[in-house]
């Protein structure tokens, strides 16, 4: 009888309000790489203060450095691709604004702004410069784009919304420009499932807005940072959502800049939010 009283008293009462706290307490959620990654395999490359806040970066194939731009000043900086140092600089246009993402289509620069507005630079044989306003991407309502990216197979550059009107926050839309025929079209290239994403993300977050985007030289996936997310979401070319990645904000604390190597190497860029400014090198895994 004293044995039973002694199991339900005190010390029984304790031990069943230990195991309600151990079962309460929140799991640790585990960041998951991306096939052919290795996040926790980071090498990080720390960027001059000139481009503390980057907001684009591309890859150079042909003369091996990286092209990055500000958000908020009208110059491209030529990066060394061992150090990241500045080799050189060009302003493209005299006035501020918000520069949002940076592509390469046949050896010309191109450089994004929120408001949809291209800009081309051109280097010529004996290595001078040249920039050119190309217009803007003329949509009904407010919008707000900060992703661009060559699309060599549609031979086209590809504008992508943050938020645009017409969008309503359920898909985000896609558009072509044309450098070497019609230019800007109007109507959307593609649009991607803001309910898919939101399906297939690990855990719950706010909304998928992209920062950045490529398509993978190797997977000939379509790669799309969303920073205000910490996502990188993976799709076909024609943005049907295919996986979804959260991305650990201590490694990417904003997430801006993303391109490739032709061996598959990945680089994101993340926007210094104290001193300077991080190029993140993942190597790829056949």
């Amino acid at each position: 009888m004293q044995r039973f009283k002694f199991l339900g008293g005190p010390l029984y009462f304790y031990c069943i309000c230990l195991v309600l706290i151990i079962s309460c307490k929140p799991k640790k959620f585990i960041y998951k790489s991306p096939p052919h990654y290795d996040f926790s395999q980071a090498l990080p490359i720390k960027l001059d203060l000139k481009v503390k806040e980057i907001s684009g970066v591309v890859w150079d194939n042909h003369k091996d450095e990286f092209i990055a731009h500000n958000d908020e000043s009208g110059t491209i900086y030529y990066l060394d691709k061992n150090n990241g140092g500045i080799i050189r600089e060009f302003e493209f246009s005299p006035s501020k604004g918000d520069y949002e993402d940076i592509a390469i289509a046949n050896d010309d620069v191109y450089v994004l702004r929120s408001d949809g507005m291209l800009f081309r630079i051109v280097t010529d044989s004996s290595g001078r410069q040249k920039s050119f306003d190309l217009g803007k991407l003329e949509l009904s309502g407010k919008d707000d784009f900060e992703t661009l990216y060559y699309d060599a197979d549609r031979k086209a550059l590809v504008l992508m919304c943050k938020n645009c009107a017409s969008d309503d926050k359920k898909v985000v839309s896609a558009y072509a420009y044309y450098p070497d025929s019609i230019g800007f079209i109007s109507k959307p290239l593609y649009s991607i499932d803001v309910a898919k994403v939101k399906e297939l993300s690990p855990r719950e977050t706010s909304r998928f807005q992209p920062s950045a985007a490529r398509i993978h030289p190797v997977l000939k996936k379509l790669f799309i940072l969303s920073s205000a997310s910490n996502q990188l979401v993976i799709a076909d070319p024609n943005g049907s959502v295919e996986a979804v990645y959260m991305l650990a904000q201590k490694l990417f604390p904003q997430a801006e800049g993303l391109t490739f190597k032709t061996n598959g190497e990945m680089f994101i860029a993340n926007e210094a939010l104290s001193s300077k400014a991080i190029l993140l090198k993942f190597n790829y895994i056949p």
